[in-house]
């Protein structure tokens, strides 16, 4: 069977989106040769609270940055589903619309290390391949949880440093990227913006006037 270039997909709640998502994504993108990545507003995360802002605020910001940033497209299925964001039911979807196409699923170091809590996680790497952008993480303290035998065992059998791997076969591998930290969050973020400060060195241009045009994160919003 012939397949496809792979397929990008990097999910989130991205309220708001910002350089701490973009930067590392593109960089790993650069790294696995990957060219094409659906950027996915979630509409409401498993394992978080519901976001500051709604569903179509975040998934406009989205298409700003995917319009400034050809790597990646915007991708409403999610959001479209108006139910809990589960990634295995998203992997799902995406393998039965795209059946020769490798799926890359786009994740943090931090994801990596929680990953045995996700839900159904034991079917994910037989829909999609991990590409694990790497973050600072405290080694001691995840190899003392109770995941670690788990995550070990993992790595030992996917773990993959030949990118050609994420191209030749639909699923199955974990790729970790060398990319660059960004110690970011959105919270940081939604904190300063409340306080009336201008985070705009970690937010593209596009997503600062937008929040800046819709009033967004300010302690009087709620939209």
């Amino acid at each position: 069977m012939s397949l496809n270039s792979p397929l990008g997909i990097f999910g989130g709640t991205f309220d708001p989106i910002h350089m701490g998502h973009i930067y590392p994504i593109m960089e790993a993108a650069q790294q696995t040769q990957i060219s094409s990545i659906a950027l996915m507003p979630n509409f409401l995360p498993g394992h978080k609270q519901a976001a500051h802002s709604s569903s179509a605020h975040r998934l406009a910001m989205v298409k700003l940055v995917c319009a400034q940033y050809p790597v990646f497209y915007p991708e409403p299925w999610e959001i479209e589903q108006a139910s809990v964001s589960y990634s295995v039911e998203t992997l799902i979807s995406f393998r039965q619309r795209y059946p020769n196409t490798p799926l890359c699923f786009f994740i943090g170091s931090d994801s990596l290390y929680s990953l045995p809590t996700w839900h159904r996680w034991q079917e994910l790497l037989t829909l999609c391949h991990f590409v694990v952008c790497q973050r600072q993480c405290d080694v001691a303290l995840y190899q003392s949880s109770p995941h670690w035998p788990i995550l070990q065992q993992l790595l030992s059998q996917h773990q993959t440093i030949e990118v050609a791997e994420l191209h030749n076969k639909l699923a199955g591998n974990i790729y970790v990227a060398n990319t660059q930290e960004i110690n970011l969050s959105s919270s940081q973020i939604r904190a300063l913006l409340a306080k009336g400060e201008c985070p705009s060195d970690v937010l593209p241009s596009a997503i600062y006037q937008y929040i800046e045009q819709y009033k967004l994160y300010q302690k009087t919003t709620n939209i």
